[in-house]
């Protein structure tokens, strides 16, 4: 269970000990100061940088840098932790104990904000739905603007005059949070994540679901039994809205399967199908129906909803869509950096296994620095779905070697040097109705910065590649 149970109000007029000062703890301590609040900060990095930092910025505060004490935190009977302060050590308890007000950013948002708010969380794609619930709700004509866990911190999305506020929500977050009050809110799924701050599982899900402890309606995935279970017991039925991966009951959302596509359903009606939508994957599709579920209590206008969804590119280098060539796709992954996440894409953009190669509509490049990992099972999907693999840097042996021995046949094999070389190879061989994914399975470290680097590497090749079929067909290219 979360440790917050006291349910104070935040007094401006008393003094306030902000602790761990990284984005999050910023955005408080200058909230606080326009407000005229006295505040003192803490954080574990003793560095002199750091001290000449926050004593310009803030020349009044007081400052404790180094290892956190009871003694230096007593005194303040307010303390705002930043979410990577466990708030579950000795330390914290004992000042809660003690009847310290003890909250994080996202409760002293909770206390003044007065426009709408929807709250995302889960292990899995909250960055995603939440920036998708921002894009609709803008392009419907509501002035919503997204932060949190994600991009800007809440404190600072007051400043914005925004009509809908969207926050993606961590469980590190909602462990300070009490009285967030929200128009609809969702825990997309839940599987094991940060069990070092954890008791367990039944402890992570519990924190999860305080999400849903204020809000008027609350999204529910039916594939996730614990959430379903939650609902049953905690929610009235008439507050839950539930969206699925099977055909839905009325008032609910799930998918029917249509041939290579899905329809995206609301009860027996079709609100979009999956061939017009550059997100692919079950997953993805799930993201949209928890989107739009979200959304249901602003009744608005489902033409301007459908085409926002359509036009979504995803978040950059996540599969994100780069552009369609000549009736081609092409889908830039390069946050793909181990074999689990490609798996996740190539099965996100190819629903079928074993079609002959020339059936088939997904060519991959990959490679990179592999960091030792094991292909074998990423050589076997890569057997079983690509049409064609492109393989470079400094590891590409490895994926070669393992794909050969899953069974590929190595005229589908293309090894090459550059990024530029990867991408005129993959327009060669794709045809209209083609996909072609950059999904390293490696880290970049051998030819790029970082995997943002080689992501926009791939996306200007491919941008170039537009502009010259631009030309082409204007008749400028000789």
């Amino acid at each position: 269970m979360t440790i917050m149970s006291q349910q104070k109000p935040f007094v401006c007029s008393q003094s306030t000990l902000v602790v761990g000062l990284g984005s999050t703890g910023l955005s408080v301590a200058r909230y606080l100061t326009g407000k005229n609040c006295p505040v003192a900060l803490a954080d574990t990095r003793n560095d002199s940088q750091l001290l000449e930092q926050l004593g310009r910025e803030f020349p009044h505060a007081d400052i404790m840098l180094g290892e956190f004490n009871y003694e230096q935190f007593k005194g303040y009977p307010q303390i705002i932790v930043s979410p990577g302060v466990s708030v579950r050590s000795e330390l914290f308890k004992t000042l809660q104990e003690n009847g310290h007000l003890i909250i994080g950013d996202i409760e002293l948002f909770a206390q003044v904000v007065d426009k709408p708010v929807i709250a995302i969380t889960g292990s899995n794609g909250k960055s995603t739905v939440t920036t998708l619930v921002e894009k609709i709700a803008n392009d419907c004509g509501i002035k919503a603007i997204a932060g949190g866990n994600l991009g800007i911190p809440a404190l600072d999305l007051l400043t914005t005059g925004s009509e809908l506020y969207i926050l993606e929500l961590s469980s590190f977050q909602l462990e300070t949070t009490y009285s967030l009050k929200t128009l609809s809110a969702v825990v997309l799924n839940i599987s094991e994540d940060h069990m070092d701050r954890y008791l367990g599982m039944d402890d992570y899900q519990s924190v999860k679901q305080s999400i849903y402890a204020h809000t008027d309606w609350a999204v529910i995935n039916k594939d996730e039994a614990e959430l379903v279970q939650f609902a049953k017991m905690s929610l009235s039925a008439e507050q839950c809205i539930y969206f699925g991966s099977d055909i839905p009951a009325d008032h609910e959302y799930g998918l029917q399967q249509t041939g290579p596509y899905y329809n995206l359903n609301k009860g027996g009606q079709v609100l979009l199908n999956s061939q017009t939508i550059h997100l692919k994957g079950i997953y993805n599709y799930l993201n949209i129906l928890s989107a739009i579920a979200l959304l249901e209590p602003l009744s608005l206008d489902k033409q301007k909803m459908v085409q926002a969804i359509n036009d979504y590119a995803g978040l950059p280098h996540r599969c994100e869509w780069v552009a369609e060539i000549n009736n081609v796709q092409y889908y830039n992954d390069s946050k793909g950096t181990n074999v689990g996440a490609s798996i996740a894409a190539i099965n996100g953009l190819e629903t079928f296994s074993d079609k002959p190669y020339a059936q088939r509509h997904l060519i991959l490049i990959a490679g990179g620095t592999g960091k030792e990992a094991d292909f074998s099972e990423l050589g076997q999907l890569i057997k079983n779905k690509v049409k064609a693999l492109i393989l470079i840097g400094k590891d590409a042996p490895l994926i070669y070697q393992s794909t050969l021995q899953a069974g590929m046949d190595n005229k589908q094999i293309y090894q090459l040097q550059t990024m530029q070389d990867a991408v005129l190879q993959a327009r060669q061989l794709a045809v209209a109705g083609d996909q072609v994914l950059l999904s390293p399975a490696c880290a970049s470290f051998d030819m790029y910065e970082n995997y943002i680097a080689r992501g926009n590497d791939y996306k200007e090749k491919v941008t170039a590649l537009s502009l010259r079929q631009t030309q082409e067909e204007l008749g400028d290219v000789n």
